[in-house]
């Protein structure tokens, strides 16, 4: 498939371009020249990351996650994570601070919580990991400790909201050596998908077109935009988005200023912004969904008077492999 295609390139690129960049070392020559080191096996290997280049020895066997986004791409690649900074508390994580979609998987791990919020040198130091992820940007963001960080164990600096959780498990494979993981991972996915696409079938059209917003608060919501993950995914299983009036996707996004994937919008306008027969809430439960059909601004709302409101979940904010999984089932079981 078109997809796996390209995470193979994903992570055979992270790799090659690289080493062709930064050794002489037969080990990683040969990921320009096609030895066996070229789809990802050889080490040492340079990768490429938001950086520019990170030279790891050994394939890792202590690795520490100071992400708790990227954390969820480490665990489906069944990677040797033995920690991983965490989240406050809140109703998409555990008690710990991780994303309920994967928090039973690392516990049975053994993945210990090293801390919860700003980054803790001391507990990552503590832990001995021999190589360290951390998220580019985000709120789970450890950037500005990086260099702290180095004197520690090399460092994977990856971005995630500008990338698929595919291409992003892509790079994590190149990274440790997990390039068949992920290539099992996508294609498992992949089935997944043409199976609830099947099981679907004709109610995919009666649901369409369908509006995909995060229902925050009186003030304002979000709607996530064919280029969004949720965007993308929903439409792989058949659902077309409602276009958005000109002058709301158009709108003044403020703090989300060169974002493609999602727009904001205020009360006043949401009823405008929800035109579809089915409005599909991302971080929205049963409960988010009855508060949608109960909100007197939204009743002359075509999925209101249809009554096809479906909460995808409040793990279905930040995609990784877990949570679209998740997604795919939720969406296939209420879609009647």
């Amino acid at each position: 498939m078109k997809l796996r295609r390209s995470l193979a390139a994903v992570a055979v690129l992270a790799v090659g371009i690289g080493a062709a960049a930064c050794s002489s070392d037969p080990a990683t020559e040969s990921a320009t020249t096609g030895n066996p080191a070229a789809s990802g096996q050889g080490w040492p290997r340079t990768v490429t990351d938001e950086t520019g280049s990170v030279t790891i020895e050994h394939k890792p066997e202590r690795i520490v996650s100071t992400s708790v986004t990227l954390t969820g791409s480490l665990l489906a690649l069944d990677a040797p994570l033995i920690g991983t900074g965490a989240q406050r508390p809140s109703d998409v994580t555990d008690e710990n601070g991780l994303f309920t979609q994967w928090a039973d998987i690392a516990a049975e791990r053994g993945v210990e919580t090293l801390y919860q919020g700003e980054p803790n040198v001391e507990k990552i130091t503590a832990a001995d990991p021999d190589l360290i992820f951390v998220s580019a940007t985000g709120g789970d963001s450890a950037v500005d400790q990086v260099d702290t960080l180095r004197q520690i164990a090399p460092v994977v600096v990856l971005r995630y909201d500008d990338k698929s959780w595919q291409d992003l498990s892509g790079r994590i494979a190149a990274a440790i050596g997990a390039e068949e993981q992920a290539e099992a991972l996508v294609a498992k996915f992949d089935r997944q998908l043409d199976d609830a696409k099947s099981a679907l079938g004709d109610k995919v059209a009666a649901a369409n077109p369908v509006n995909v917003p995060a229902y925050n608060s009186p003030e304002e919501s979000r709607m996530f935009t064919a280029e969004s993950a949720q965007g993308i995914l929903l439409e792989r299983l058949g659902f077309s988005l409602a276009d958005l009036p000109a002058d709301i996707s158009r709108a003044d996004k403020g703090v989300m200023t060169g974002r493609k994937d999602v727009v904001p919008v205020g009360q006043e306008n949401l009823p405008r912004a929800v035109p579809g027969n089915t409005t599909f809430i991302v971080i929205g439960d049963a409960a988010d969904a009855e508060r949608f059909l109960a909100d007197p601004t939204l009743q002359q709302t075509p999925s209101v008077e249809k009554k096809q409101v479906i909460g995808l979940g409040k793990d279905s904010f930040r995609l990784d492999y877990y949570s679209a999984s998740n997604l795919i089932d939720r969406v296939t079981n209420a879609v009647r």
